[in-house]
């Protein structure tokens, strides 16, 4: 808060402690004089002259009169904006049923990626049907024609194949464990698959 001083017309600032002084002077009814730090001079204010130079109505300390000189026009001065403090992330609320995902450890590059484990298990194949459509056709314990032969099929005999494999150019089922039998062999259709 600015005081004019009464003897040398320079402003000063009255300190938190005498203001604080001064309100218990000026509830009991009494003057407070503040001392100008420029002149050291006194400069008695009543309370409502000190109102008035709070509320920003004056400036001006009391004249020989008794009053209160207005207060000056207020000169523009150019300020350096405040600072704005850097806003703070917002934080999300924290609920005691939800905890927060677990971070993924960081992978260690001298280790080899482990195998990812089987999150889905192949959908089991269904057997299919075939119909044999040679007059004879061995079976065999692989799939292979140097394989042993552990038994024969006839012509419209119906078989349900397990599984196939092929070598690009013959074709052999699976119709039990350990007995295959041709599809396909050197161009010819030996089982007709539906």
């Amino acid at each position: 808060m600015d005081i004019t001083c009464k003897n040398c017309n320079k402003p000063f600032n009255a300190n938190p402690l005498e203001i604080a002084s001064a309100n218990v002077n000026f509830s009991l009814g009494r003057k407070h004089i503040f001392y100008c730090d420029h002149c050291k001079a006194e400069n008695p204010l009543s309370k409502e002259e000190f109102n008035a130079i709070k509320e920003g109505k004056t400036t001006a300390a009391p004249t020989a009169s008794g009053g209160v000189k207005p207060a000056a026009a207020p000169q523009a001065v150019a300020a350096a904006p405040a600072p704005k403090p850097a806003a703070a992330a917002p934080q999300p609320a924290i609920r005691p049923d939800v905890r927060p995902p677990a971070a993924a450890p960081a992978p260690n590059p001298l280790l080899r990626p482990a195998a990812a484990p089987d999150t889905e298990k192949p959908a089991a194949s269904q057997p299919k049907e075939g119909t044999v459509n040679v007059r004879s056709l061995r079976v065999r314990k692989d799939h292979n024609t140097s394989a042993e032969i552990v038994a024969g099929l006839s012509y419209g005999d119906k078989v349900k194949i397990i599984s196939t494999w092929t070598d690009g150019k013959n074709t052999w089922a699976e119709i039990a464990p350990g007995q295959w039998a041709a599809i396909e062999h050197n161009g010819e259709k030996m089982i007709e698959v539906a």
